[in-house]
Formats: C-alpha cells, sequence, structure tokens
C-alpha cells in the first residue's frame, strides 16, 4: 500500500463510484494525499475537494487528457491547474462533444454486428459523466451481449477492434502548454501503453516541457518501474503513481493505493509539485 495515488477515476468520467466514494475508500485504504484525474473533464473536482477537506486529505487538483501522437494515443496527466479557466474549459466542452459524437458511431456499428445497444442506455450509464467506451461496454454487459467489460473490449471496444472508432484528441506538444498555462504541471500517464518506442516519445515531450512520467502504476513489475526511473532520471522527469482506479472488474485493475508506490517517491512527488506553486492541500491534513 502507499500513502499517494495520483491517479483515480470517478462517475465524472468513466470510473463507477462518485468522487466522495473514492475519497472515503483512499481514506479508509491510509491514502493521504491523492488526485482525481478523471478524463477531459473537472467536474468531479468540487465533490471530491468537499469530501477531501472533511476526511482531511490533501487533493491535487488532477486530470486525463487524450492526445495523440505520431499515431499512437498518449494521455497526459495534468496536476494543480486553474480548473476554472476559460480557455481549458472550452478545450474540454469540444472534447466532450467529440466523444458524444463517437459514443453515436459506436452503437451504430454494434447494431450492424449483431450486438445492438440502446444509445439512450449509454447515456444514463453515464449520467453527468464525460461518456466515453467504458459505457458502451456496460451497456454491451446488459443487454446479454458480452459477460463482462474486458470481453466487450476484447471483442468490439478495444483499439483496432470491429467498433473502435478515433475520435477527437489533443495536440501533445499543445497540451502541455495549456497545461503549463493553467498553473499545472504535466505528467505522462502509463507510458508502457505508447508502446516499444516509448522512450524516444518521452524525450521528445521533454522537449516540448514535459514535467514527469508515471513511474509507478497498476502492474508494472520491478523492470518496467526501473526502466521508467532510469528515462525520467536522464530527462529530468519528475516520477508520479497512480493506480488507474476505475472499479470497473478489469483483470488487472488494482484497488486505491494498491501499487507499490513508496512514501519517500510520493514525499519528493509532492514536493516537486510545491516547488511549482501547486496548491497540495497541505493545510487540509493539519
Amino acid at each position: 500500500m502507499t500513502t499517494g495515488d495520483f491517479h483515480l477515476h470517478s462517475t465524472a468520467s468513466d470510473g463507477v463510484q462518485t468522487p466522495t466514494w473514492v475519497m472515503e475508500t483512499a481514506a479508509a485504504r491510509g491514502v493521504r494525499v491523492l488526485s482525481l484525474a478523471d478524463h477531459d473533464t473537472t467536474e468531479g473536482l468540487a465533490e471530491a475537494k468537499a469530501a477531501a477537506g472533511r476526511l482531511g486529505l490533501r487533493l491535487i487538483p488532477g486530470m486525463e487528457l487524450s492526445t495523440v501522437y505520431q499515431g499512437a494515443d498518449v494521455h497526459l496527466l495534468g496536476y494543480g491547474f486553474d480548473a476554472g479557466n476559460k480557455e481549458l474549459q472550452e478545450k474540454l466542452a469540444w472534447l466532450r462533444e467529440g466523444r458524444l459524437e463517437r459514443t453515436q458511431k459506436i452503437v451504430s456499428i454494434l447494431e450492424s454486428l449483431g450486438a445492438p445497444v440502446s444509445l439512450h442506455r449509454v447515456y444514463e450509464i453515464a449520467g453527468e459523466a464525460t461518456v466515453g467506451r467504458p459505457h458502451v461496454a456496460r451497456a454491451l454487459v446488459e443487454a446479454g451481449h458480452v459477460a463482462d467489460v474486458q470481453e466487450a473490449f476484447d471483442r468490439f471496444l478495444g483499439n483496432g477492434g470491429p467498433a473502435d472508432v478515433d475520435r477527437v484528441k489533443f495536440d501533445p506538444e499543445e497540451t502541455i502548454r495549456l497545461i503549463h498555462d493553467t498553473g499545472g504541471i504535466a505528467v505522462c500517464a502509463h507510458p508502457i501503453f505508447i508502446g516499444p518506442n516509448y522512450p524516444a516519445v518521452i524525450t521528445r515531450f521533454a522537449e516540448w516541457g514535459l514535467d514527469g512520467i508515471e513511474t509507478y502504476y497498476k502492474h508494472y513489475d520491478a523492470a518496467t518501474v526501473q526502466a521508467h526511473h532510469a528515462l525520467g532520471e536522464r530527462l529530468g522527469l519528475i516520477c508520479s503513481g497512480g493506480s488507474d482506479y476505475h472499479g470497473l472488474g478489469n483483470p488487472d485493475d488494482r484497488e486505491i493505493g494498491d501499487f507499490g508506490f513508496p512514501d519517500e517517491r510520493v514525499e519528493d512527488f509532492v514536493a516537486f509539485l510545491e516547488t511549482r506553486g501547486v496548491d497540495t492541500g497541505k493545510g487540509a491534513s493539519a
């Protein structure tokens, strides 16, 4: 277990639990400093902040933004930004509109594949959240087309699958700049998912001002962690870590705080944020 978890999702995007539940469960599991980092939205942060304050947790504003670089999906985590920034919110609204259009196309393809689901039901499952593939996957489970969310991705929705539809994404260089312009820092999420050339991609992103690399992640083994450490040290990037908790029950899921992030590394990451002027909620845990 770790005292810091900086990659958590809630019902504000594609997680299954509310921001309050995420904060309460993190506290119960010994996490003391954390970040709610929902996809392409800041809608869950106010609720999370209220719960964190009540529980004495140090909450750092976070968000996971989708970018594409040379045809590869690259997710960037922003921490400590100004969530009320007008330009940021306009760009997020554009992304959310793209998600709606993508979902409509996915549902149409699924019908042609003999696995129909109701678009209305997908939106019901998403609720107020930013709609995404996990909501479609849950609709597929409900409709009896698949046994679980993992099968939905394996058969239909995963990258390169028959119902995989591209959606609008940010340019990574512009995203790093946007995060900085709104007072935050930018960290590359789960770099290994970029592909075997991820060191070269991270090197280029560092030239654009990338601040950190998610070194500790839910299923990383010791060799992967060491490789990320070495890359981060070479490029001068801070090490971060997160469970990427969604609560979807996928085989590689980890519970909040359960991913081997040493407390001294947690302290290093928080200290780095403070040197950059990021509010780390220090007073909340006093």
